[in-house]
This record gives structure tokens, sequence and C-alpha cells, in this order.
């Protein structure tokens, strides 16, 4: 189910901005700093999902009247963050995740557990616990040189998030019961037509065991991608106007804006629809 539709307001604000959005337009704002923040340079497909459903104000009323809002993570011995739910949460759900994250805390900053339902770039694997890390064919999560935060729901099957620079990866787990402990996996293949996505993954999951220094594993043209920032600026901005001193330059727009040429005001428009369109569901996109 698709969430609700966000319609621009009408109150007197410039086109840019949402419905009931006014009361959060100092927080939207500061959100617009986000873009030059160096974390940016690392965010993945994942991470700009979640920066566009977090500027979702119909996410955050949904939040707010959430329980519980304080998660039980734990962190393990090896560093990984556990979350362990005794129950689903549907209103989750309905936004493509086991909980609700605090839309606050931007992306690598808050786990954000999505379902692996919609976040297609994660791997299923049959793991048997292993004696010792020394027999053939086993791990453990350690292994693996990245931020890692894992959630068992209650199909009892742990669902580990990888990520590096600019990428990352989901292993569903089924069978690995104890997390801290080593375990074989076998990789379960399915649906034909995703074969290449799919051995991408695994190709990933084994540069992430092989190197001692995430910057080694390459970044991906997701990282410190500019359609996606000038995206954000644009669903941040309080008017076209300074959306288009955020992106071109205050310079380049006393210059421009009100000259015959229409390309600066058309390109603003258009990543004003792109940025409703990927807060009110286009998100789920990029996790594909």
């Amino acid at each position: 189910m698709k969430p609700e539709t966000i319609v621009p307001a009408g109150d007197g604000h410039e086109q840019g901005m949402p419905m009931g959005a006014a009361d959060a337009g100092a927080a939207h704002r500061a959100q617009a700093a986000d873009r030059k923040d160096a974390a940016c340079e690392a965010f993945d497909p994942s991470d700009w999902a979640w920066e566009f459903l977090r500027r979702n104000p119909h996410y955050a009323a949904a939040w707010r009247a959430s329980a519980p809002r304080r998660l039980p993570i734990v962190t393990l011995a090896d560093g990984t963050l556990l979350l362990r739910l005794r129950r689903r949460y549907p209103l989750a759900e309905h936004w493509g995740l086991y909980v609700l994250a605090d839309p606050s805390r931007r992306a690598r900053d808050v786990p954000v557990f999505w379902l692996p339902t919609i976040a297609r770039r994660t791997i299923r694997a049959g793991c048997r616990i292993a004696a010792s890390p020394t027999i053939a064919g086993a791990f453990t999560l350690a292994r693996f040189t990245a931020a890692r935060s894992a959630v068992i729901g209650v199909d009892g099957i742990p669902v580990v998030s990888l990520k590096g620079d600019g990428v990352s990866v989901g292993l569903a787990a089924r069978g690995w019961h104890v997390l801290t402990r080593p375990a074989a996996i076998t990789f379960e293949l399915d649906a034909f037509d995703d074969i290449g996505a799919q051995a991408e993954c695994i190709k990933l999951l084994q540069r992430f065991s092989e190197v001692d220094d995430l910057r080694k594993i390459g970044r991906s043209p997701w990282a410190s991608d500019e359609r996606l920032r000038h995206t954000l600026t644009a669903l941040d901005g309080k008017s076209y106007r300074e959306i288009a001193i955020m992106i071109f330059g205050e310079e380049r727009v006393i210059e421009d804006w009100n000259g015959a040429s229409r390309f600066m005001k058309d390109r603003v428009r258009r990543l004003v629809a792109k940025g409703h369109d990927l807060m009110d569901g286009g998100y789920r996109e990029l996790l594909r």
C-alpha cells in the first residue's frame, strides 16, 4: 500500500512546501544542510531512501504516535547492533519497515530496518551453526568489515545489514540463531531473472569479508549522487528562489532568475516534483 500523497500548500508559501509542514519549516531548512555534510558522501541507496521517507510529514506523525519510541537495540560483543522483535508492527510495515525509526535522525545516525520484501539488495541464505570458525565454509559476522545491524522478526530469521562507503547489502540468515557464533552459509538464489543482482550481492559480501579497510571496497555511483542531493535540497527549500540559490549559487540566480530563459525555474520545479514523488512512496524504488 502506497503512503498518502502530500498536497502542495496554498497558504502563502511558494510551492515546494508540503501541506502540514509549515510548523516544521525550521526543521526542514535545517535538514537542507544535510547534503553538505560529509556523511552524505557515504550514502548508499537505502540511506537515500530513508532521507526522503523521514521528510514525509505523515511518516513523522506516525512515528510520534507509535510505540515503542525507544527501540531495545543491543550491541553484541562483535559490535553488531541487534534488535529482536516479539511482534509485528503493521504501521511500520506500511512504510516498508520492521519498526518505525526516528525521522529526526539522518541516515547512518540511526539503524533503519527495511523489510527484505522491499529492500531487494538482500540475499537469502541457509545457515548452520558451526562448532568453530576454523571449520571450512564457516564465518563469523565480525569477519565482514562493515557497519553491521541486525533485526530478528517474529519469524526468527535474522536480517543483517552490512554497510560500506556508498554500498550496502542485506543477508537474511535463516538458521543463524546465535549471531555471535560462527556459521556455515549456503546462499539461496531465486527469481531466475534477478540472478545477476543476487550474484552482485554475494560478490559484495565476499569483498566485505576479504578487506581490512572499507575504503578498499570502492565507491558506488550512489555515493554523493548529485541528482539526489539536489532533489533533497528542493524538498527542503522554502521557496523556488531559495532552492535555486542553494543549488546554483546566489550570483547565478541574480543573473538568470528573471531572465528570458526558464531553464532554472523549470529545473527547480522538476526537482520539487521529483522530491515529493520520492517522499510519497518513490523511495521504495531506490531500494530495488
